[in-house]
């Protein structure tokens, strides 16, 4: 958009001479142009008008002009061109520039003509800033270069102060401590005081407050950060103390500052100590804030152990760290530290640990200490497993389990197998305790363990306790006299207190025994039961550690099948049927064959044998084949066949 579609126009008739308080006369003196907005005390003139963005002007004819533009009312005999670019626009007596710029304003008469120049500048607000003093007094501090002149209003109904570029600061008494309105705006020489003003506000004091320190955090061996509480319109300076140095003036703070990061040099290694003045601009009384210093820190990292150990020259009753793992992103704060060092000894192997140490001021400030990061490292290898518990699974293997030590950083355990404890090879690592090994020959023979243990650093323990599973073997005799035997376990640093024997049938549980060595004998006199199963327990005598179980071990009792080649049906109740005996069947089927192989007889019930009939009528003397299919308790499956003589007497 051009200036000229931007400039408004509005069409006001002035008739006669304009205030000569604000006049400025063109070239040839044919016209006069006023500022609406005014100018300061003093007036203005001359032949640049002058004033900020948007100004308006106001154009006269003087009685010496060759032509009364606006006369008769309504017409014109004269044509405008606002911008000294060669354009006319409609006649009109106020003119408004909203843009800045320098401008031509000229008014043609037939074929003469007459100028004007036309300056409008940015209209920029101020920078000031208003300091308090006791007794509800401020000082306005103009910190701004724009303008030949500034005009401070106070905001309570006192006259405005001018102060010209580069004079001392404003300052002003209030009567009560109302909030007041400061207003600040700049005005040059000879021009329109129409510019943009600054506002702020400010609460007259009857004395200073101090301001204090938030926090220091140290960021790295060249810089740190100071947070402050700082008290608004207060003039404040930031004092340092480095090393033995006295205290010496840093450089002023701004009143509206949270924050401020100072490049220094050898944050980590140098005592600095900072305070805030508080100044008084009109007494030039002083108050101090709070102390606060950096935190001298470091770590030296030795074998199982972060040394911790700082200095601070500030009255810091109580510290406080925070560390980083920085494999896994943990955080652990340790507070309340006491003196000047401290001892970590909770920590990994092979980690990279960062350290951040906290001062904190009776006051409630705190001073952060720089980062410290190092890896530790350890040459003592973790505790021997001397704990193992070695338990047979009948359906998944062998399962092995031993104490972890929480205290301890394992990275993996080595767990070797062999058959003896001369014969152990490595197998695998594993992360933690319990293990299960899918061997499938494990309920038929003893298999031996030991666990290796190994930390971060690859220090590694092989010096634990070998452990060999339970292995049950046993015997039973015709007369049902069982024999037990198993291997003495050894895996448990304080020994075996017992060894209960578990006992069941197939069908039915039985009571345990229990032995304090590795034997056991008995005599089986259940009728009923052909199977008999047997596993060892073996209980630890510290009864923190878990009870282990050997292998299964199943004993039969002889089915004791039997049958006669010859049986004589004749009612005597000796001898009179045929049929297959034997103990603990569970499945029985008999069948009985003539010479022409004709089925004559059928019994699934071992109790009903044939008594050399057929369909009820007696069969003749001679010789008949049989054949008898029979499942016993413990699924032997028998099939007996031959010849049986049917005799009478």
């Amino acid at each position: 958009m051009s200036f000229r579609s931007q400039i408004v126009l509005t069409v006001f008739l002035v008739l006669g001479l304009i205030d000569l308080k604000a006049q400025f006369v063109s070239q040839k003196g044919w016209f006069e142009v006023s500022v609406s907005e005014g100018c300061p005390a003093g007036g203005c003139s001359g032949n640049v008008v002058s004033g900020c963005a948007p100004l308006t002007i106001n154009v006269a004819m003087t009685a010496l002009s060759p032509f009364d533009c606006f006369n008769p009312p309504g017409t014109s005999t004269c044509d405008f061109d606002y911008f000294g670019d060669g354009g006319t626009l409609p006649t009109v007596s106020v003119i408004t520039y909203d843009d800045p710029g320098q401008f031509r304003f000229e008014i043609l008469f037939g074929m003469e003509s007459d100028e004007i120049t036309v300056n409008v500048r940015p209209s920029d607000p101020p920078d000031f800033s208003i300091f308090s003093c006791a007794g509800g007094e401020i000082q306005v501090s103009i910190e701004d270069n724009q303008y030949q002149n500034y005009l401070v209003n106070f905001g309570d109904g006192s006259p405005e102060v001018i102060r010209p570029f580069g004079s001392a600061n404003a300052q002003h008494t209030y009567t009560d401590n109302t909030p007041r309105t400061v207003s600040v705006r700049g005005v040059n020489d000879n021009a329109a005081d129409n510019c943009a003003a600054t506002q702020k506000v400010v609460t007259p004091l009857a004395s200073l407050p101090a301001s204090r320190f938030d926090s220091l955090v140290s960021i790295d061996d060249n810089s740190l950060a100071l947070y402050y509480d700082l008290r608004p319109n207060i003039l404040h300076r930031l004092e340092i103390e480095a090393g033995n140095v006295s205290y010496r003036d840093f450089g002023p703070l701004d009143a509206d500052a949270e924050a401020d990061t100072l490049q220094l040099q050898q944050v980590e290694d140098v005592s600095y100590c900072f305070r805030i003045v508080s100044i008084d601009p009109c007494s030039g009384n002083e108050i101090i804030s709070n102390e606060i210093c950096n935190t001298l820190f470091e770590i030296e990292f030795l074998d199982g152990v972060n040394e911790l150990s700082w200095q601070n020259n500030g009255d810091a009753p109580s510290f406080s760290y925070s560390r980083l793992t920085t494999s896994d992103n943990t955080i652990l704060t340790r507070p309340n530290l006491t003196g000047n060092t401290f001892d970590d000894t909770d920590i990994d192997c092979e980690q990279e640990y960062c350290y951040t140490l906290t001062a904190s001021y009776a006051d409630n400030s705190i001073s952060r200490s720089v980062e410290v990061c190092g890896t530790s490292f350890n040459t003592t290898p973790p505790a021997a497993v001397n704990n193992l518990s070695v338990s047979i699974q009948e359906e998944t293997g062998v399962a092995l389990e031993w104490p972890v030590n929480v205290n301890e950083s394992v990275s993996n355990y080595s767990i070797s197998k062999g058959l003896t404890a001369s014969s152990l090879t490595s197998i695998i690592n594993v992360e933690s305790s319990p293990f299960v090994d899918q061997d499938p020959g494990s309920s038929e023979r003893s298999i031996c363990y030991q666990i290796a243990p190994q930390d971060e650093c690859e220090n590694t323990n092989r010096n634990g306790v070998v452990a060999c599973s339970i292995f049950l073997t046993g015997t039973i005799l015709a007369d049902n006299t069982v024999t037990l035997n198993w291997n003495a376990y050894e895996g448990w640093d304080q020994g075996v207190t017992q060894y209960r024997i578990e006992k069941a049938y197939l069908s039915a549980d039985a009571p345990d025994a229990s032995s304090t060595t590795p034997q056991f004998q008995e005599v089986e006199d259940n009728g009923a039961e052909q199977v008999i199963i047997y596993r060892i327990q073996a209980i630890p005598s510290d009864n923190t550690l878990p009870p282990i179980f050997s292998n299964s071990l199943i004993l039969t009792k002889p089915n004791n099948i039997y049958f006669p080649n010859a049986f004589t049906p004749n009612g005597d109740g000796n001898n009179d049927t045929f049929s297959v005996n034997g103990r603990f069947l569970v499945s029985y089927d008999l069948r009985i064959f003539n010479r022409w192989g004709e089925e004559v007889f059928n019994s699934t019930n071992p109790e009903i044998g044939w008594n050399g009939t057929r369909e009820g009528k007696p069969l003749p003397l001679g010789a008949y084949a049989f054949k008898v299919d029979m499942v016993d308790q413990a699924g032997q499956e028998i099939t007996e066949a031959g010849t049986v003589l049917l005799l009478r007497n």
